[in-house]
């Protein structure tokens, strides 16, 4: 009966002997936060897609250059979307303007989507795809750069890491990304590698829905008018008519010529009428265009002289295939 007991108070011992051994054992070195880096730099070269946190501004960028999102540029928020290779933009004109353009031009270019062929910085799907990013970052980090621990992040010269596992880059300077930096107007980039891709093919899906037939800025359309006819009728309505010609100036994938006829018809006693017409046309292609206007004839009978006053101005436009832009968007987003 004595052996029971004595038994049961050895094991007792043993098992406190074991638990305060396993008290003592040494703690794990912490991470080396140079190794901690490299970890996050190379989880973000593998990302499928980053979201970039800016004031006011996000933008999402895929590692094939997929974009969809908001650049804060000189002053404003100017929406983006990269889809087939193309950037397109949708800007103020005040920003068009800053570019180059002259008032009325950029009026033309204001509050639309644009193929930014021209008149922006950079591209964000080459410069801001998660790889290009990482690689940037990397070779960006000064050699003797010490880093601080803050809180549950690593900063190396600005740019923070998350210690936890997986680590991730949580933020860094836009002077990283060298010449990209003086355009983002941010002291402080902040990354999210949570992005949900089927929401982004939505968003990119509606992006591609809405472009409508975008102007390209660029090249220009030079349209000059090569004919030109009135014909009014004694009920006091009147036809303008125009043959145009267009040509492109400069160079450009997917172009047609956007042309916009306007026609003042002057009477000396009915006062004047304007109308408009607007044809999208191929490249070098002549064409007849018209608009009509009406007077309003006096009851008693004479006769008034009649002349018009025809303008035209033209714009290069992007022969747009939504089917083709959805399939792009599939081809790396997964259908």
């Amino acid at each position: 009966m004595i052996g029971g007991p004595m038994r049961l108070r050895g094991l007792a011992v043993l098992v406190l002997v074991l638990t305060v051994l396993a008290g003592c054992e040494a703690p794990r070195p912490a991470p080396d936060p140079r190794a901690v880096v490299d970890s996050a730099l190379a989880a973000l070269a593998a990302e499928p897609a980053v979201a970039y946190r800016l004031p006011d501004a996000t933008l999402t960028v895929t590692r094939g250059g997929l974009v969809e999102g908001r650049i804060p540029l000189r002053g404003e928020h100017v929406k983006a979307l990269r889809v087939g290779g193309a950037l397109y933009v949708f800007a103020s004109p005040a920003y068009w303007q800053a570019q180059g353009m002259s008032a009325a031009r950029a009026a033309r270019f204001g509050g639309q989507w644009t193929r930014a062929d021209r008149g922006m910085p950079f591209d964000p799907g080459r410069a801001l795809a998660p790889q290009v990013v990482a690689a940037a970052l990397r070779a960006a980090l000064p050699a003797g750069a010490l880093p601080v621990r803050a809180g549950d992040a690593v900063d190396l010269a600005g740019l923070r890491v998350s210690t936890t596992v997986p680590h991730r880059v949580l933020s860094f300077p836009p002077a990283f990304l060298g010449p990209v930096a003086a355009e983002l107007g941010s002291p402080e980039v902040q990354l999210d590698d949570d992005v949900h891709l089927d929401d982004l093919r939505t968003r990119l899906d509606e992006g591609v829905a809405g472009l409508g037939q975008p102007l390209i800025a660029g090249p220009a359309i030079a349209a000059n008018v090569t004919g030109h006819d009135l014909r009014c009728t004694t009920g006091g309505a009147c036809t303008d008519s125009v043959r145009v010609d267009n040509r492109l100036l400069g160079t450009a994938p997917g172009v047609l010529a956007r042309v916009v006829f306007t026609s003042t018809v002057t009477s000396d006693a009915l006062g004047a009428r304007t109308c408009a017409r607007e044809l999208v046309l191929p490249l070098d292609t002549p064409a007849d265009i018209a608009c009509s206007v009406r007077f309003t004839l006096p009851r008693t009978d004479g006769a008034t002289r009649i002349h018009a006053a025809p303008t035209v101005t033209a714009e290069p436009v992007a022969v747009v295939d939504p089917d083709a832009l959805r399939r792009d968007v599939a081809a790396e987003l997964g259908p």
